[in-house]
Formats: C-alpha cells, structure tokens, sequence
C-alpha cells in the first residue's frame, strides 16, 4: 500500500513539475515574442530617425561670394532650431569632388564655376517635404544663396510617410501583443481552472479567501519571475546577434533604452502573470457551485 501511495506521489510529483514548467516556457515564448516585437517597433522608428537625420541639403552660393562670407553665414545657420548640424565645403573640396565625378579636369578647359557650399541636416521634424521646402524658401532669401539642392526623391518616397510608418507600426506590433497576451492569460486561466473543485473544497471547509488566492498568486509570481528571466535573455541573444547580422538597424548606441526595455519585458512578466492569476482565482472563488461542472 505505502509502495503504491509513494508510486502515486511520484506521478503526482512529476506532472505538476511538467506543468509548471510547461507554464513558464509558454510565458517565456510569449514573453520573448512581445519583447522581439517591441524591439522591432523601436529600432524600426529609429532607423527611420536616424534617415531623415541623414539627409542633407546643400546651399550652393554665387561664384563671387567670399568663403569669408559663406563660413559668416555657416555660423548663423548653427543657431536656428530646425538645423540639426552644418558643414562647411570649401572651394577646394567641391572642385576636387566635381572632378572625381565627371572623370576629367574641367578647369584646365574653363574657369573653374564652382564655389563653396554649406552642407545642412535638419531636425527629424522638419524631414518632409512640406517643411523643407519652408526652410528652402527662408534660405533664399539670402541675396548670396544662388540655389539650395536636396534629395526630392528620398524625401517623397520615405520621409513623407514617415508618421504613416510609425502608426502601421505601432498598431502590428499592438495586434499581435495583445493576441499573445490572450493566448498567456488563457494558458494561465486553464490552470486554475482544473483546480476549481479544490478552491471550493478549500471554501467550504473554511478557508479564506485570501488564505485559497496565496498559493496560486505566488505560483504565478515564481512562473513570471522565470518567464521574465529566460524571455529577458533570450531577447538580449536576439539581439546580440541581429547587431553582428544587421548592426545599421539594431544599434547598440542606445544601450541604455535597451536595458530599460528589458527590464521592462521581465517585469510586465511578472505582473501579468500576478493580476491573471489573482482575477481567475476570484473568479473560481466567487463562482457558484452549480457553474463549476460548466
């Protein structure tokens, strides 16, 4: 008889195991997918950033404007809000670079026409078209500015459509968290939910509630705990090695919203699996006896 209760025990033993670990490796995959997913929205809008800081505009001055006059100018461009940065060309450097596009020395034919320009970034907010044409139209209205060039094209395709980007973004990536999230709160809720003739048993002999709800919030904890963990360092190896595969869209430079945001999947971890627990044991707590063979 002992042999037989202690083989029981065992089996018993072994299944609950099973489960829990069942439990926590289902946390740790939704976990990890919700993690890659908010990763995938911050790089994706930083990429994007980072683009529309990229692009530069090119301020080309008349061939009789002093470089004296052009730098002048430079330093007063530095101070307006939509510039992001400025670089003076001189001459020289423009001439040098011509040269090395055409494939030939154009000046040993003509006078040399071209002059020293400014090159500018301008602030992500103003990388669309409307505003750049804007701040094209202030410069000018500079009497040594002869034209003012960006990429028309780069801006149309990608800048313009950049808050578009954004939303889709968003609104995917909140799609398929919240379908995660479900599928963790369902596999949560079944838990408990074979367990409801033991919660009512509890009850009826004189438990409280909260003496029934402690065991099954702190399992939750302990499961979102290792979830959070296994999810968290998993998320970290992803992207250690999408930054060796692809290191201009997963940029380290920001360590430290990185770990912010992986301190962040291991505590949402924590807490979801607490308050799913916590509301379906209530529900099993509150339900009538008649319900729970439904």
């Amino acid at each position: 008889m002992n042999s037989s209760q202690s083989s029981l025990d065992k089996i018993t033993r072994t299944r609950l195991f099973f489960s829990a670990v069942g439990s926590i490796i289902s946390i740790a995959l939704t976990m990890f997918f919700i993690g890659t997913l908010v990763f995938f929205a911050f790089f994706s809008m930083q990429y994007i950033r980072n683009l529309s800081q990229k692009v530069e505009v090119e301020i080309l001055f008349y061939s009789d404007v002093k470089e004296a006059d052009i730098m002048a100018f430079e330093q007063q461009l530095k101070i307006e809000p939509y510039i992001s940065q400025s670089r003076f060309c001189s001459k020289e450097d423009n001439t040098t670079e011509a040269i090395k596009t055409i494939g030939n020395d154009f000046t040993e034919i003509i006078t040399n026409p071209i002059n020293a320009s400014i090159l500018i970034n301008v602030i992500p907010e103003y990388a669309n078209g409307d505003s750049l044409k804007a701040v094209i139209k202030k410069l000018k209205q500079n009497t040594n500015v002869q034209d003012v060039e960006y990429p028309e094209s780069i801006v149309k395709t990608v800048l313009d459509n950049f808050l578009k980007v954004q939303i889709a973004i968003v609104v995917i990536c909140t799609i398929f968290m919240l379908i995660s999230m479900l599928l963790i709160g369902n596999s949560l809720r079944l838990n408990i939910y074979s367990k409801r003739f033991s919660i009512k048993s509890m009850l009826l002999i004189g438990a409280t509630r909260a003496f029934v709800r402690k065991p099954f919030i702190i399992k939750g904890f302990t499961q979102g705990i290792w979830g959070g963990i296994i999810a968290a360092v998993l998320v970290a190896l992803t992207l250690l090695e999408g930054n060796i595969i692809l290191p201009e869209f997963i940029d380290f430079q920001y360590i430290m919203e990185i770990s912010i945001l992986l301190v962040s999947i291991f505590v949402f971890s924590v807490l979801f699996t607490v308050i799913v627990s916590f509301f379906s044991v209530n529900r099993y707590i509150k339900i009538n006896r008649d319900e729970l063979y439904l």
